[in-house]
């Protein structure tokens, strides 16, 4: 009785798929490089420092700036509680600006902050504001603290009011168009 061995082939399915990977790695591997030299000719960015920050990116498509500035955090309709003494590095804000090339995609928003505190506790600081700003939405949260908001003309200004160990923490934001804020 003769024995019969199999021979063994190769599995001409996996190597076919294993291929298929090689290949298409190798093809998105070309891609990104066209990519990356493509955006490193042709976007230029510039950062300059006076008292603020500003960046200027310039792309084929059009101009996007950012402008960081520290003064001017509170929007000037906001009333600022008496007595609340700015936190130390705590208010800023920054101008996003976009120019496309066919000017017909311009846009741009402006968002600024900062943050007060106060030693009066917080159901003082939330009558103040309640009585200052009555057209404004009160949110209660989860963690015991109030937020004032106000949605209007393309802004929302938003009053966050938190007591912590140290006093009664004043958190004010303004989101919007940049003649806004």
């Amino acid at each position: 009785m003769r024995r019969r061995t199999r021979r063994l082939q190769p599995n001409r399915r996996r190597g076919g798929i294993l291929f298929g990977l090689l290949v298409s790695a190798l093809v998105v591997g070309c891609v990104a490089i066209t990519v990356g030299m493509y955006v490193a000719r042709n976007v230029r960015v510039q950062t300059t420092s006076r008292n603020s920050d500003y960046v200027s990116i310039d792309t084929p498509v059009g101009h996007f700036s950012i402008h960081a500035h520290d003064k001017g955090a509170v929007p000037a309709d906001i009333p600022i509680y008496p007595g609340a003494r700015p936190m130390h590095d705590s208010g800023g804000g920054a101008v996003f600006q976009w120019d496309s090339n066919d000017g017909a995609h311009n846009g741009g928003f402006a968002v600024s902050g900062s943050e007060m505190m106060t030693s009066d506790r917080l159901g003082k600081v939330v009558d103040y504001y309640r009585t200052q700003l009555p057209n404004w939405i009160i949110v209660n949260d989860r963690e015991g603290g109030v937020h004032f908001e106000f949605h209007e003309g393309g802004y929302k200004h938003i009053i966050g009011i938190r007591e912590r160990y140290d006093g009664t923490h004043i958190g004010v934001a303004s989101i919007g168009e940049p003649a806004s804020n």
